[in-house]
């Protein structure tokens, strides 16, 4: 078994396409076939089935991706660990982050990293935390950014800060004079709110359980940034994370208590995987 056929693999189980994993790869449509087809008869599994033009994985390589993704990570982190040696000349860094720290806290760090380490390459994925999770124990990335507690055992937790959620209104909102507010008093307070998909909608939702609100949820919208924007043009509120209604410094804020909505920002990594200093200096990056 080679890397070059568990890269063919995870690129066609991604692709589920021939011609456009070979694009991908920069091979020839026959090489990349001859590659799989070397692959299956080694593991002695038929790693896809063939729906018209389309691979789709098969039970066996669904069962197998995961491995594979994890092998080629611990190849890359080793690669990374003789890069360190070489101060970080080259290699490569992939980070998931959800959707709120993509445009808080990530940029900057970014920013610092590639100055700092020109010659690694970094790739930023925008994901929810469920995906960061699962991508994590899959191998799929070097270090997540995320909420915590998470849902997966197989993944450690190291603390950056926690922060309140807050409710932002316009300046021409009923509500914009107020500078706190309980929770139980939101009970008659139109929202836009994010979809229950999101860790942080659960734990909006879990807060106004415990004040015996039900919420009049008029508007749901998966980016946090959109929620504000719709704050701006309309007569609803929303409850945003204080870090992103910082930078809404056009809308109005108002404090929540009884009780206090904290949510807690972690760094996240792969239980028992080793880690690159690439990955470690990023995260010393986030931390300052």
């Amino acid at each position: 078994m080679e890397i070059r056929q568990l890269r063919y693999f995870l690129d066609i189980a991604r692709t589920e396409h021939l011609t456009q994993s070979a694009h991908n790869l920069f091979v020839t449509q026959s090489t990349l076939s001859h590659g799989l087809r070397q692959l299956e008869q080694e593991l002695g599994v038929d790693l896809f089935d063939r729906v018209g033009r389309r691979l789709r994985l098969s039970q066996a390589g669904l069962a197998f991706r995961v491995y594979a993704a994890r092998a080629l990570h611990e190849i890359e982190a080793g690669r990374m660990a003789l890069a360190d040696l070489g101060a970080l000349q080259s290699g490569s860094l992939t980070v998931g982050v959800i959707p709120t720290f993509l445009h808080t806290l990530v940029p900057a760090a970014v920013a610092a990293f590639s100055r700092a380490y020109p010659g690694v390459s970094v790739v930023v994925r925008d994901l929810r935390a469920g995906p960061i999770e699962e991508q994590l124990v899959e191998g799929l990335l070097d270090v997540g950014i995320a909420f915590y507690p998470t849902e997966r055992e197989e993944i450690d937790t190291e603390p950056l800060f926690e922060e309140r959620m807050q409710l932002v209104v316009n300046p021409a909102h009923p509500l914009a004079r107020r500078k706190s507010l309980a929770v139980k008093d939101l009970a008659q307070v139109p929202l836009a709110m994010l979809p229950r998909a999101f860790a942080t909608r659960r734990l909006v939702d879990d807060s106004l359980r415990a004040a015996g609100v039900v919420p009049q949820v008029r508007v749901e919208m998966e980016s946090v940034e959109g929620l504000l924007d719709v704050c701006r043009w309309g007569d609803l509120a929303c409850i945003a994370p204080e870090r992103a209604a910082r930078q809404a410094s056009d809308l109005h804020t108002i404090e929540l208590r009884s009780p206090i909505m904290v949510r807690h920002a972690g760094i996240l990594w792969r239980k028992g995987a080793s880690r690159s200093r690439a990955a470690l200096e990023f995260a010393a990056l986030l931390k300052q």
